[in-house]
């Protein structure tokens, strides 16, 4: 079984197979409360059925897909003892349906016990999974506040989309779209704008550009955008030491597989001593993917050590996985399952890290961490998301759910509150580092942007220059110093609060 480990993820992930029922004859779907048919009883029975061969759907009611909601989410969920018992017949959508479906704990800190519940359509989820495609101009924003007054920052612009050929780069804010004001306008108009769903609509932004003193305006029409995972790369030279700097944005898109194997290399061919990762945007993806990427930064005294032990619910421990530092790539996503991996045998690594550092990124973290591997954290506290799933699929929904979590080879996956750079490394939660605030004055990759110039002076000083420490001291410039959320595609966000 091949788990990939998501936030904003899933795509080509295979997982226990539930037997299907060939008798034409399906139970009463009436509710008893506590009783639970096999989830299989009801799959892909369906409002709407798909009418192509790709699918095997049956037309259906909205009882029976939230009665298949129901069942697999009690078959499937991390903590199924946790959920509400809802009959089926009384929330008529299943998407309203399955954001019940979870639990309503809190962790010790008083943040939702599972904050990652949600569900994609199943085409343009696969799409995106597969190829980085999805419809959009190209840009990703930070949003600085998401209630009046709101601030909305572009962070990066992928090559070759609308964004980047209209000139909008990092560090310029979205002042209006479509006539509604950013900072106190119709919030709705703005979710239409921002985040087109389809192919071809045309709106219009205002936008100032980074230290700019008047706005422009330009009209973007959505196209079929690529994200690209590995953003930017660049070898830095300083005296008695080669650097390599890697940003990379995602763990989720196939492609990710084959650029990041061919920046290792080029880092390898190199002879890089030191290696700065950055992190800050990475929501997570395939965790294979992130292993893949321990074995190469680790190198020769990792392989065969655990890199993440998976459990599920106790339903299902005899398909509990446990991942390690393999020679070889397995994901065959975009490189042939097999390939030797190039490996860095780095006894360090600079991680640039973000609240929007999730899942994947932080089972890097800690499967690093968990063989000896030292990580020097820069950045801010990352997401919290020892959890992942295999996003399910029924009636052109993709449902993702909680359903494992992990630990290293030491026992340690208690980071729901995420890893925090600071002064000592506990081995738990605590990572020796830095606290710096995404600096959008710099582009990715320019050794004066604050949080690679602080992994830059920790490399020759052994510690965090003052300025990193001082979080009372009055930033340069208003963006030099940003904390804001990331808006991604996928999984779907609500943009803006009404």
């Amino acid at each position: 079984m091949v788990l990939s480990l998501l936030v904003a993820c899933g795509g080509k992930s295979s997982g226990r197979v539930l037997p299907r029922y060939t008798s034409p004859e399906i139970p009463s779907s009436s509710w008893v409360s506590g009783v639970y048919l096999p989830s299989s009883y009801f799959a892909n029975r369906c409002i709407d059925p798909r009418s192509n061969n790709k699918y095997q759907d049956l037309l259906g009611t909205y009882v029976d897909e939230n009665n298949w909601l129901r069942s697999w989410s009690q078959e499937t969920y991390l903590w199924y003892n946790e959920l509400p018992d809802i009959d089926p017949a009384t929330i008529f959508n299943p998407i309203d349906y399955f954001n019940k479906m979870k639990t309503s704990a809190t962790t010790s800190s008083g943040r939702d016990k599972d904050r990652f519940h949600y569900t994609e359509n199943t085409e343009e989820y696969n799409q995106y999974a597969e190829t980085g495609v999805s419809a959009g101009y190209g840009f990703t924003l930070s949003l600085i506040r998401n209630t009046p007054p709101r601030k909305a920052i572009i962070i990066y612009s992928e090559p070759n989309s609308p964004a980047a050929n209209t000139n909008i780069t990092r560090g310029a804010e979205v002042i209006s779209v479509d006539g509604a004001a950013m900072v106190d306008g119709n919030p709705d108009i703005l979710n239409a704008g921002l985040m087109p769903s389809t192919i071809g609509e045309s709106h219009t932004f205002v936008i100032r550009d980074l230290n700019a003193t008047s706005t422009r305006t330009v009209v973007l029409q959505s196209t079929e955008t690529v994200t690209v995972p590995v953003h930017t790369t660049k070898l830095i030279n300083q005296p008695n030491t080669k650097i390599g700097y890697l940003a990379l944005n995602t763990f989720f898109v196939g492609t990710a597989e084959k650029q990041v194997i061919d920046t290792i290399n080029h880092f390898k061919t190199n002879q890089i001593n030191e290696l700065v990762l950055d992190l800050r945007y990475n929501g997570g993806g395939h965790l294979v993917l992130s292993a893949d990427l321990g074995t190469m930064i680790a190198g020769n005294t990792a392989l065969g050590s655990i890199y993440a032990e998976l459990a599920l619910n106790d339903k299902l421990s005899s398909d509990n996985v446990t991942f390690r530092f393999t020679s070889t790539s397995s994901a065959d996503l975009s490189v042939a399952e097999g390939t030797v991996l190039p490996k860095l045998n780095l006894p360090r690594v600079y991680i640039l890290s973000s609240n929007d550092t999730a899942s994947a990124s932080e089972y890097l973290i800690n499967g690093l961490r968990g063989v000896g591997v030292e990580v020097i954290l820069i950045g801010t506290t990352t997401t919290g998301k020892p959890y992942g799933w295999l996003p399910t699929e029924n009636c052109g929904k993709t449902y993702s759910t909680i359903q494992f979590k992990g630990q290293n080879s030491k026992g340690f996956g208690n980071f729901t509150d995420g890893f925090i750079p600071s002064a000592v490394d506990n081995g738990t939660d605590r990572v020796r580092g830095c606290l710096v605030y995404d600096d959008l004055t710099h582009p990715l990759g320019d050794v004066n942007e604050n949080m690679l110039a602080t992994a830059l002076f920790f490399m020759d000083n052994n510690e965090c220059p003052v300025s990193a420490h001082n979080s009372n001291s009055k930033p340069s410039h208003p963006l030099s110093t940003v904390r804001g959320e990331v808006i991604r595609r996928f999984p779907a966000t609500e943009l803006l609060l009404q």
